[in-house]
């Protein structure tokens, strides 16, 4: 993926708030991002925020403040979850 394309998707990502080249995900919502090759993909989960450089994307996870430092060729998507409770009722679940 090209770092254009991955800012787009951040942009249009709920409970995602930019400032600069920063993302900040909001402490009710889910994010996470899926690297690696097509089939292999590894999921970098409950991510608290990212900043964008030119080369590389750099990912922080809530999970221990680990940093993940990815190239943009290596990001495949992401995953955003609302917060539990504000995605109504569906049919046939209760």
């Amino acid at each position: 993926m090209e770092r254009p394309t991955f800012e787009a998707m951040l942009e249009a990502a709920a409970g995602v708030e930019r400032d600069g080249s920063e993302y900040t995900v909001a402490e009710d919502y889910s994010l996470s991002v899926y690297i690696g090759k097509p089939g292999q993909a590894m999921e970098v989960a409950e991510v608290a925020g990212l900043r964008l450089d030119a080369a590389f994307c750099e990912a922080t996870s809530r999970e221990h403040g680990t940093v993940y430092y990815v190239e943009y060729s290596s990001l495949h998507g992401l995953r955003v979850r609302p917060p539990s409770g504000g995605a109504g009722r569906r049919a046939g679940f209760s």
